[in-house]
């Protein structure tokens, strides 16, 4: 059985004891798996994550990230294995051209020119980027300034990627190049975990749910079932992903494509 990419046993945390932000959570994310985290603002996504990549040490239990022991591996070590996408692309924004921020972890991992040269240029082609290699990170738009911190990631090259509500900046075209992404990265045998307040973007990608709230993971199992829960909506005052819900409702069978939903209303009429 292949090692997890992630790996959480009995994991808390806490700034104040009186206060913890975690508790005793476990979870697995296997390589080529692709995991959504969903919970209300403050649940503790943001703070696991920062967990998973070695930016807080637990204050209890185990985490393990390709077999490292987050408590024991340096930063450059971790740095090999786990790469994140904060929710705010302006705060791990460090270079002043786009192409030297893109290359920037490849360098600090010591890979020799050439190399990093190559990763820069993939990066930027796989994200769209090539023609503003000689901009300034903070001149771009929204969007490109989330599609930047995606080309940083990619020139890292790690077998998991953590992605904080990695679509909220996007319009329609950049949100399809970055869908065509990440169906390849999975391909590739990635391990993804992403928090995501859009539920019909998690219901398209992920294979699994991890649901947190107060800082527990209140229900973990295939999407279809975590998001259309009755009883978890009501509990976490969320609501169902849009088509799903909605095929739940013309008692159709559930689905979370608009073309697939297509084909079986016009079937309901023939």
């Amino acid at each position: 059985m292949a090692e997890p990419a992630l790996n959480f046993e009995s994991v808390s945390f806490a700034w104040d004891a009186a206060h913890p932000l975690l508790e005793e959570v476990s979870l697995a994310i296997a390589p080529n798996e692709c995991v959504a985290m969903v919970g209300r603002n403050g649940a503790g996504k943001s703070t696991l994550f920062k967990l998973a990549c070695g930016l807080l040490k637990p204050a209890r239990g185990r985490i393990d990230v390709g077999g490292l022991h987050t408590a024991n591996a340096r930063a450059p070590q971790l740095a090999r294995q786990v790469a994140l996408m904060f929710q705010e692309p302006e705060r791990q924004i460090c270079q002043d051209r786009v192409a030297a921020e893109v290359g920037f972890a490849p360098r600090l991992a010591g890979l020799d020119a050439g190399e990093v040269s190559r990763r820069v240029a993939h990066a930027l082609e796989v994200t769209g980027l090539s023609d503003r290699e000689d901009a300034h990170p903070l001149d771009l738009n929204a969007g490109e300034r989330r599609l930047l911190t995606l080309a940083s990631l990619i020139a890292q090259d790690t077998a998991l990627i953590l992605l904080d509500e990695p679509t909220r900046d996007f319009d329609a075209p950049q949100l399809e190049r970055f869908e065509a992404w990440m169906s390849a990265a999975q391909r590739d045998g990635r391990a993804m975990l992403f928090i995501s307040h859009d539920f019909d973007f998690v219901a398209r990608h992920a294979c699994r749910v991890l649901h947190l709230s107060d800082g527990v993971i209140v229900a973990n199992g295939p999407a279809h079932e975590v998001l259309r829960h009755p009883d978890l909506q009501d509990h976490s005052l969320m609501a169902a992903p849009t088509l799903p819900a909605l095929c739940l409702a013309l008692n159709l069978p559930v689905c979370a494509q608009l073309d697939a939903f297509e084909q079986q209303w016009r079937e309901r009429f023939r």
